[in-house]
């Protein structure tokens, strides 16, 4: 029986910048990733890994040297249609900058549907404060202007103008990083609740371990531009193949006295991205390092083998 095709897809995906004259900058290198419909993929990794590049791409905002992103099977093209457009859909990390302060939010959200036909006359009104509804603020707010409302309901308006174009996938690119941590849980818990009742799926980009253990049903970990694993939360956390994830995790504050995490330590800078390392770009870094490690560049394969978590190292097999 044939699989059924995931929501959205990348594969192969390759990124480059200019950097000087005849020199580029490799951002993104063969990364390939899918999402299903309902679930949500995590994507964690120091800053510089590529986190942020992907999800431009996934939305249409930045064009790949070479790689497909496709949806449901078809092509996102270079010139995406406006149906394409709206179907994957950027939450900002920064909710105040993303809005205009000088529209209210009802225009905000009657600019966007009036413009791509989704309501008319009176069903105008009735989506905009059905979107209210879905972020969980008061009708009264769409009278209002950005500047009126804290940080994280700044957010949930960022989070309904996604929803107004009724898309298909929701990329969150650090969407609680700019917020306190006081808040940061109410908006986790909507994004849940959304995807629950929505059935859309979503990509939450994070530094933040534990939002993404919370909320994400599959993890997948960048370094230098690259996928070193990638696989359902549980397997990631409780049993972590990559040295750079056995670092990520042991690095990440623990809420419990006691609470076991991995024993790895992560040393050093991530490699200048004009001079990256020859094989694993991670070798110069790891304290699991042999000679094969900086000759070869490992493949991402099930670790282990025959499982649905896949990683990129020499000694994927071993365990933490």
């Amino acid at each position: 029986m044939t699989a059924p095709l995931p929501l959205l897809a990348v594969n192969g995906l390759n990124v480059s910048f200019p950097a000087g004259p005849g020199q580029r900058v490799t951002a993104v290198e063969d990364v390939s990733l899918t999402i299903s419909e309902g679930e949500t993929l995590g994507i964690v990794g120091e800053s510089g890994s590529g986190k942020s590049t992907v999800a431009k791409c996934l939305v249409g905002l930045l064009r790949p040297a070479s790689g497909r992103v496709s949806l449901r099977g078809v092509t996102l093209g270079p010139r995406r249609t406006r149906e394409q457009y709206r179907a994957v859909q950027l939450v900002f990390q920064d909710p105040f900058s993303s809005l205009n302060p000088r529209l209210p939010v009802r225009s905000v959200l009657e600019e966007l549907l009036v413009f791509h036909g989704l309501a008319r006359g009176g069903a105008i009104g009735r989506r905009c404060r059905e979107l209210m509804s879905l972020v969980g603020l008061p009708d009264d707010a769409l009278a209002a202007y950005p500047s009126s409302f804290s940080g994280g309901q700044r957010q949930r308006i960022a989070i309904a103008r996604a929803l107004a174009v009724e898309p298909q996938v929701i990329v969150a690119d650090e969407p609680i990083s700019a917020l306190d941590v006081s808040v940061q849980a109410a908006i986790l818990a909507l994004f849940a609740d959304l995807r629950d009742r929505l059935g859309i799926g979503m990509v939450l980009i994070s530094h933040n371990l534990a939002a993404v253990r919370h909320v994400c049903d599959r993890t997948a970990v960048m370094y230098l531009g690259r996928v070193v694993e990638v696989g359902p939360r549980a397997q990631i956390f409780d049993d972590p193949r990559h040295p750079y994830t056995k670092a990520l995790l042991a690095a990440a504050p623990r809420l419990r006295p006691g609470s076991r995490r991995p024993a790895a330590r992560l040393g050093g800078e991530p490699p200048s991205m004009t001079a990256r390392p020859s094989g694993c770009p991670f070798h110069p870094r790891c304290p699991r390092a042999e000679a094969v490690c900086a000759e070869k560049l490992p493949e991402l394969l099930p670790a282990p083998s025959g499982s649905d978590r896949l990683a990129a190292c020499h000694f994927r097999q071993e365990h933490g």
